[in-house]
């Protein structure tokens, strides 16, 4: 078996391939933000692409713009420009957000 396949073979659930438009929202207030492109998910996690350059903190927001939902999120793993994490808990942010994810529902409201 190869170490790819091992690799795959340790997953929850399988991932499905998208290519969404998603935000990642960390800091105080949520106001450090940057665009990503959410490459796959899974009920558990998923995997995003995101300029290397920008720094992922151990915990944050993933808006799934598409889907109008919002991840809290655990990192798991980045190299490179890519980024895998578990989810935490789920938002739909078509319904009313806790306080502190108001300003996610705003990013998501203007930009959908």
């Amino acid at each position: 078996m190869t170490n790819a396949r091992a690799f795959l073979d340790r997953r929850a659930e399988p991932r499905v391939s998208i290519n969404a438009r998603g935000r990642i929202m960390h800091g105080d207030k949520l106001a450090i933000w940057a665009d990503c492109m959410i490459k796959d998910m899974s009920d558990s996690g998923a995997k995003i692409e995101l300029s290397h350059l920008h720094k992922v903190p151990p915990r944050f927001i993933l808006i799934h713009f598409q889907a109008g939902m919002a991840f809290e999120v655990v990192l798991k793993w980045r190299r490179g420009d890519l980024a895998g994490m578990a989810f935490e808990v789920k938002h739909n942010l078509e319904q009313p957000v806790p306080t502190r994810l108001e300003p996610v529902r705003t990013a998501w409201l203007a930009l959908r």
